[in-house]
């Protein structure tokens, strides 16, 4: 008996002490004592930290023909969160540049919110501080019709999130899967001989879904849309847009941004870029962020029998 009551003190220590770590987060949400503390949390881009469940990128109906690899370190700015991240990307053409896989992930994101923050959003990371792994995504792109002088292209992009980020005690991954699709449509306008060479305007429309983890609603159903003007101004190209979806559950789903960003264009196979996003609805955050894109030709396939 002796021999065992070491061991059961123990035990017993450790869980009075892992319960009143929990305490303050339990008196702040009057905890029921059945609940599953995840059901406390809301399932929106609002609710979430910047890397949770964000606004797609704006795709402008053409396919690049060449492999890419990129890094990028962003900064998202707010009344109450303040996160750092770097993200890590691939895009790799085949079948003669008609069909590209891509891939994006957010490597590592650091993170600081006040205690009003993290109560609105039943956060039970208690100093509010810490890091956490993203989301990886995998699209597929498909050129559904080529850009020719008659008319603009048209790119279907299929695009899956998967439930790899974590730290969903600290909300700031949704770690549920979720999909989508969209159309776009871009045309190269002339411009003349001017600073801007050409420009094209370009528009996006699809459909994004999401699990939620609730009991009533499984999943979000939203529309995806997204509108927007590229510049080529000869070794620089710049970009401004609109972008978001609207959800239906009425949790504060539907977040819209406005971008805007300055690219160089390929000086020796590198790219980089500088963009800038703003809120305009269901969003909290001013971001930042520089993207450097290696290009290393292709693409892989060329999908033509060269026997």
């Amino acid at each position: 008996m002796r021999a065992l009551a070491l061991p059961l003190l123990l035990i017993g220590f450790l869980s009075a002490q892992a319960q009143e770590d929990w305490d303050w987060w339990n008196e702040t949400h009057q905890w029921d004592g059945v609940t599953h503390w995840w059901r406390y949390l809301t399932p929106s881009a609002y609710y979430l930290g910047p890397n949770a469940l964000p606004v797609p990128s704006l795709m402008n109906g053409e396919l690049d023909d060449e492999v890419r690899l990129s890094l990028g370190a962003e900064g998202h700015f707010s009344s109450g969160d303040d996160t750092q991240d770097l993200m890590t990307g691939l895009h790799a053409p085949f079948a003669g540049g008609r069909v590209a896989l891509q891939l994006d992930w957010m490597a590592l994101e650091h993170y600081t919110m006040d205690t009003v923050t993290r109560d609105e959003r039943a956060a039970r990371d208690r100093d509010g501080t810490g890091v956490s792994t993203g989301d990886l995504y995998v699209a597929t792109l498909v050129q559904l019709v080529q850009e020719n002088d008659d008319h603009g292209g048209l790119l279907l992009r299929i695009r899956l999130k998967t439930a790899s980020g974590n730290n969903l005690a600290g909300a700031r991954h949704s770690e549920t899967p979720g999909y989508s699709f969209d159309l776009s449509w871009g045309r190269w306008l002339k411009a003349g001989s001017g600073w801007l060479k050409r420009w094209r305007p370009h528009a996006m429309a699809g459909f994004l879904v999401y699990q939620t983890n609730r009991d009533d609603f499984y999943q979000n159903d939203c529309l995806l849309f997204g509108a927007g003007v590229l510049g080529d101004h000869g070794g620089l190209r710049s970009e401004v847009g609109v972008a978001g979806y609207l959800g239906y559950l009425d949790l504060r789903d539907r977040p819209i941004v406005l971008r805007a960003a300055l690219t160089t264009h390929r000086p020796g196979k590198l790219e980089h870029r500088l963009g800038v996003q703003a809120p305009v609805q269901d969003w909290r955050y001013l971001s930042v962020a520089y993207t450097l894109r290696v290009y290393l030709g292709g693409p892989l396939w060329s999908g033509r029998d060269t026997r």
